[in-house]
Formats: structure tokens, C-alpha cells, sequence
């Protein structure tokens, strides 16, 4: 296969495009909403991917969640790029590849702060609120009342179960710490 087949971006009516039955995403409402957001503020900038189906249709391979934002919206038509390249094994496993290396990324918290900081957005209208300074949550705190030292109050192979999870303080590359952790003795 190559690397970069040819893709040809088409329009086509939001309502003709046939959702995988299989896919394994899930879309809840706050993240359609934020989608929906986006397109608002900066257009639909990224084509959704289709393949013809056994009875011709559009098939949404990817951008599940994009349609159902446009869907939202009121939008009537969307931009596609066809992946019939691809064969019907070959654009199942690419929905479910495609989905999962999305979250396989982070942000560099610091760049992505002070970008933001510089930027005249609504950021929690977009799902940032995990990145957004409460400037008056941080002035409930005063410096005088942060301890300059905190005593550690926990000792190398204590483990301790909270709901149905364990937590131990030890050494992850340690095998006797991990069948501590495990529940194996040590």
C-alpha cells in the first residue's frame, strides 16, 4: 500500500453518511457539544473519512463524533475524503488504530498554558477546564500556610487498598514489591 494515497476531499450531505455499526468511540453529549464549539468558532476544517459500503453508501470510518456535532449544528453538508483503498478488514481496524492513537497523546502542559494564557477564548467551551488558573480558588491558599516540609508518613512496603485498588509505596522494578502489591506476600 502507499503511504499517501490519493485522497480526493468531496462534499457530501451529513444525512447520507452511514455510522460504522462497530465503532467502539464513545461520543457523550459535553463532547459533542465541545466539537460543535470548534466547528462554531473555526468552520469544519477537517474532512471525515468514508468508505463504500456493500450497498454503496458512505461509511463514516472516522469522525463519528464530528457528524454528530454537524448533526448539532444544523449542518447540511460535510467534507469527505474516500478510503477505498482500503478493504474491508483493512478500514475496521484503521476506525478503532485511528481512534486509539488519538489518545496516545498528551500535552506539554507548560506550552499549552502559556498559549492559552495569551489566546482570547472561551477554553472551557472547549474542554480545557483541567487547564484553566482559578486565580481566585489559588488566593484561598497563603504562602505562610504551606509547610516548608511535609513528614512522609509512609514506609517502603506499606500497601494500602482503596475501594478496589491497592496502592503501595515500593519500587515497580522490585519483583518482591510487586508481588506484595499483588496480593502474593513478599
Amino acid at each position: 500500500m502507499k503511504p499517501m494515497p490519493e485522497l480526493e476531499i468531496r462534499e457530501l450531505p451529513v444525512a447520507e453518511l452511514v455510522p460504522y455499526a462497530n465503532n467502539a468511540k464513545k461520543h457523550p453529549e459535553k463532547q459533542v457539544a465541545e466539537i460543535a464549539a470548534s466547528i462554531a468558532e473555526f468552520g469544519n476544517c477537517d474532512p471525515i473519512g468514508v468508505w463504500r459500503n456493500g450497498q454503496g453508501r458512505a461509511e463514516i470510518v472516522e469522525g463519528h463524533g464530528r457528524v454528530l456535532a454537524l448533526k448539532k449544528l444544523g449542518v447540511e453538508t460535510a467534507p469527505v475524503i474516500f478510503l477505498d483503498h482500503l478493504s474491508d478488514e483493512q478500514r475496521r481496524a484503521y476506525a478503532h488504530v485511528h481512534n486509539q492513537t488519538t489518545l496516545s497523546s498528551g500535552f506539554d502542559y507548560d506550552a499549552l498554558v502559556a498559549d492559552m494564557d495569551n489566546l482570547n477564548m472561551d477554553w472551557e467551551n472547549f474542554g480545557f477546564e483541567d487547564y484553566l488558573y482559578d486565580p481566585d480558588e489559588a488566593a484561598g491558599v497563603a504562602d505562610e500556610e504551606v509547610p516548608e516540609t511535609i513528614e512522609c508518613r509512609c514506609r517502603p512496603g506499606e500497601v494500602w487498598t482503596l475501594g478496589a485498588h491497592r496502592v503501595m509505596c515500593g519500587s515497580a522494578t522490585d519483583e518482591s514489591d510487586m508481588r506484595r502489591l499483588a496480593g502474593g506476600g513478599g
